[in-house]
């Protein structure tokens, strides 16, 4: 069991262990989310010497080096440490690097993992014996959070705030060229344009409009290929060359007695910002403009014209208890 030191109370320490002939270890890290990588790093590195100290970045000093980090705050993450039985001594640091901290304490022994040359770890040459441990593949706090993001990010795990927001809704609003389609535009000579659609999609968004929930069309360009698709679904909310989509929306509020939180839209570029900063549910493929990514409370897991628009309504009717209508309806065919 280790102890948490400020750094003056360490220096005493490990002053008085020296004089004992223990050999002083000393490592560092963020030590995010502590995993078997990290356990079996820290044996080795106990092994070493006598007296194993871990310096660990202070949350600061983890912001400046991994935007979005720590996952953990500094207290919680040295806490843990402290709890392992091959760490004696666990400080802080709030610098990019632990030069000055090493260089205080005057470890005899350095520590650092493989992805670290011996040449590249810091304060090597104020150290007598340096260490570059051999790095464990696929053992991250990094590869933990991306596996992490991948199971939960799906439909089958949303969060409450998203599944709350989707619940409300009663109009979906759609852009069709990145959204509907995957954004390609295909004429012809005869100034025909061609658009492909998903069958899957077309399928939620009429199972949606069964279930009373109004639909809305609304793109920038012409097509009689799209009039023909909304015909085929059954959608009448069909605005084509609008410009100025803003008006559009509005217009939609007034006419079905809709409050911004009512309405949900999918939008996959910059100009879908204006209906999209204000309905109550916005969302984007997962290949949308990176500026409407950022934006937007949900991003799906499909493409766009690839299951993109499926996905937001099956969101939709399983927040609002209507999944297992339509499941049991076709079960029951």
């Amino acid at each position: 069991m280790g102890t948490l030191l400020s750094h003056s109370d360490l220096k005493n320490q490990i002053d008085k262990l020296k004089k004992e002939d223990k050999k002083i270890v000393f490592t560092n890290g963020c030590f995010d989310i502590l995993h078997v990588g990290h356990i079996r790093y820290l044996k080795e590195a106990r092994k070493l010497g006598d007296v194993l100290i871990v310096a660990v970045n202070s949350d600061s000093s983890v912001r400046k080096i991994k935007p979005l980090r720590p996952i953990n705050s500094q207290s919680e993450r040295a806490e843990v440490l402290a709890s392992l039985e091959m760490v004696d001594f666990v400080t802080f640091f709030d610098e990019d690097t632990p030069y000055n901290l090493i260089k205080y304490l005057e470890p005899d022994v350095l520590v650092k993992g493989g992805d670290w040359s011996v040449r590249e770890i810091v304060g090597a040459k104020i150290v007598r014996e340096v260490y570059s441990l051999p790095y464990i593949e696929g053992l991250s706090t990094t590869s933990i959070i991306e596996r992490i993001l991948d199971k939960f990010t799906s439909q089958k795990a949303l969060s409450k705030t998203i599944l709350d927001k989707a619940s409300r809704i009663k109009c979906l609003i759609l852009d069709v060229d990145g959204v509907l389609t995957s954004g390609g535009i295909i004429l012809d000579n005869e100034s025909n344009e061609f658009k492909i659609f998903n069958v899957r999609d077309g399928h939620g968004v009429v199972m949606l409009h069964k279930s009373g929930i109004n639909i809305a069309v609304i793109t920038g360009r012409q097509s009689k290929a799209l009039d023909r698709r909304m015909k085929e679904l059954g959608i009448t909310e069909v605005y084509q060359g609008v410009q100025e989509k803003l008006k559009i929306y509005q217009d939609l509020i007034e006419k079905y007695s809709l409050r911004n939180e009512e309405i949900a839209a999918m939008g996959d570029d910059i100009v879908d910002l204006s209906i999209l900063s204000r309905v109550g549910f916005s969302v984007a493929p997962n290949d949308a403009h990176e500026e409407v990514i950022k934006r937007v409370d949900y991003v799906t897991t499909n493409k766009a014209g690839n299951g993109a628009v499926r996905e937001l309504c099956d969101i939709i009717l399983k927040a609002k208890g209507l999944w297992n209508k339509f499941t049991d309806e076709y079960e029951n065919a």
